[in-house]
């Protein structure tokens, strides 16, 4: 093989070489990408095994689905509408930062329940951080209509600026805010014949009409 011949099989190598590695890489990255949009939660908290799947919603009728967008009949997805948070009300302001209180709605289910607690994590308002303080009420799943509990959620969004600017702005930012977090479900929940000692971990990322906005 002449000189030139070799190095145009070398040339069409190196190509083939850099097609696969691009396509290598490019499997990498969105194998990563789909990893890190998963969330990862921890095997155990406060003595209760975590477990998304012991908690099954119970559906809607059937002329009612239509407003569920995503269609989604998997359980291990459905529990995230378990916990919901209702129409927010301005509490109070300080020069720091406001407070709301926040109607907690919990879904029905198939099975019963009762859930010792609530805690809030990672949560969010249009991107700024919250917080929110562990939720101590005991009550019990309803199993044939969305419940709202008696006790309002409160929380607290830092704006470490003036009062007045602060509350004008979040005002009039935006007809309605993101939030976005996680609350953590403990409790107890039968499964068949079997009650267990569980903590159903819940994605929130909804929408809630602002407070603040005048009408």
């Amino acid at each position: 093989m002449t000189a030139s011949g070799f190095s145009s099989t070398g040339a069409l190598l190196s190509k083939r070489f850099v097609l696969t590695a691009l396509a290598f890489f490019s499997l990498i990255d969105f194998a990563s990408l789909a990893f890190s949009q998963t969330p990862s939660y921890p095997k155990a908290l406060r003595g209760y095994k975590v477990e998304r799947t012991i908690v099954e919603i119970k559906k809607p009728p059937a002329n009612d689905r239509h407003n569920q967008n995503d269609g989604s009949t998997n359980s291990d997805t459905e529990v995230d509408s378990l916990i919901q948070l209702g129409e927010p009300q301005f509490a109070r302001a300080t020069p720091l930062g406001i407070t709301f209180e926040v109607p907690i709605v919990v879904a029905p289910v198939k099975q019963s329940g009762r859930v010792s607690f609530l805690v809030f994590e990672d949560m969010s308002v249009n991107g700024t951080s919250v917080e929110i303080d562990e939720y101590h009420r005991v009550f019990d799943l309803p199993n044939k209509e969305q419940l709202t509990l008696r006790e309002p959620l409160r929380f607290y969004v830092y704006l470490p600026r003036a009062m007045i600017a602060a509350v004008d702005e979040w005002s009039n930012s935006k007809e309605t805010w993101t939030v976005r977090g996680r609350v953590y479900v403990f409790g107890k929940f039968k499964k068949g014949l079997l009650t267990f000692k569980r903590c159903v971990p819940v994605e929130l990322n909804l929408k809630m009409r602002n407070p603040l906005k005048e009408n």
